[in-house]
């Protein structure tokens, strides 16, 4: 009886574990399923890894660098020279955040016409080699300044500067006096909007995290679909395909997230910037404010303050010198360049005649 009953539970148990066995073999089937879908991620992103490095290291041959790459010490910085000497002064420009020379050929070409132009590309820009310790304004400066000295041009210069690229340019003549005759500042970022628009600024720098940006150009997406992503109201004389293949990668996207992270510090440097005396100084903006904040998530009432703040910390730009003027630019975005260049164009020509 004892025997009979053993024989009964082994049996079963056996069928038990026949059963059992039936049972997680469709989950042995999606084991395998999701091993395989990770080992095709796999093998895609380390492709995409070695397409973007491969990319990269051959870019200069694939888009050689419109200008020359000059030695700045431990790296190479991109600068284009155009126009021949005349009784001008050379004009140089300084470019925005995420912008770099190209950006800045049409008013370049234009200009060189009349005097000699400069354009370059900040560490990590464009064709110029990355900063091996990250971004910083002494590296910018200094590197303007290298840029200057091997370019053998007359010095001093006319510095233009777009956006970010005020700051820099104001910081650049606060420590080489000497080499600025004057400033063209383009809707101009300042000390005055970033104390005066506190919870706007906060707002908008965490929105402008460039990391996972970083993270898909390591990968060759950027490379691969950006040109999707170039924006239809980008101007005719710039190839999305040059744009995205010299400029989007992996070194501009860390720099880039360097650098917004550190403009309201470098804001706050213009603080203690010395007075321009009477050295030439114009002001150009747009007539309508582009910031964008209800977007951000605040109401239009605070939207309009934000944007009366912008106007107004431009028109105290003007206070900075003695010599000043003060241009509105009507039918424009904070791309000046882009919507209105005959406006910059005939401001630092003007500039020029009057120096």
């Amino acid at each position: 009886m004892v025997v009979k009953k053993i024989k009964e539970l082994v049996k079963g148990y056996g069928e038990l574990e026949v059963k059992h066995t039936n049972v997680i073999n469709p989950f042995r089937r999606l084991k395998l399923l999701g091993m395989f879908l990770i080992t095709i991620i796999l093998l895609t992103l380390i492709s995409g890894f070695v397409y973007e490095k491969t990319s990269y290291k051959n870019v200069k041959s694939q888009y050689p660098p419109d200008g020359q790459m000059i030695d700045v010490g431990d790296r190479e910085i991109h600068m284009s020279i155009k126009g021949t000497k005349t009784s001008l002064p050379p004009v140089v420009i300084e470019t925005g955040t995420g912008n770099w020379s190209y950006d800045w050929s049409n008013i370049q070409k234009e200009l060189s016409n009349h005097t000699q132009v400069i354009t370059y590309d900040r560490a990590g820009y464009g064709w110029s080699d990355p900063p091996p310790n990250g971004f910083s304004i002494d590296t910018t400066i200094n590197d303007l300044s290298k840029i200057l000295d091997s370019s053998k041009i007359d010095i001093p210069v006319i510095l233009v500067g777009h956006s970010v690229g005020g700051i820099y340019s104001r910081l650049f003549e606060e420590k080489y006096p000497e080499k600025v005759t004057g400033l063209v500042l383009v809707d101009s970022r300042n000390e005055y909007f970033s104390e005066q628009a506190k919870s706007f600024n906060d707002k908008f720098f965490e929105t402008q995290d460039q990391s996972m940006n970083r993270k898909l150009s390591q990968f060759g997406i950027v490379r691969l679909f950006g040109e999707n992503l170039f924006s239809d109201s980008m101007p005719n004389y710039l190839s999305a395909k040059k744009y995205v293949n010299v400029h989007w990668d992996t070194p501009f996207f860390k720099v880039l997230n360097d650098e917004i992270k550190q403009i309201k510090i470098n804001e706050k440097l213009l603080e203690d910037a010395h007075s321009l005396g009477d050295k030439p100084l114009t002001i150009i903006t747009p007539s309508e404010v582009e910031l964008q904040a209800t977007e951000l998530g605040f109401s239009d009432q605070e939207a309009d303050s934000f944007e009366k703040k912008w106007m107004d910390s431009q028109k105290k730009l003007s206070s900075l010198s003695t010599n000043s003027e003060f241009v509105l630019v009507p039918n424009s975005s904070h791309s000046v360049m882009y919507d209105q260049p005959d406006v910059i164009i005939k401001a630092i020509l003007k500039m020029a005649d009057e120096i």
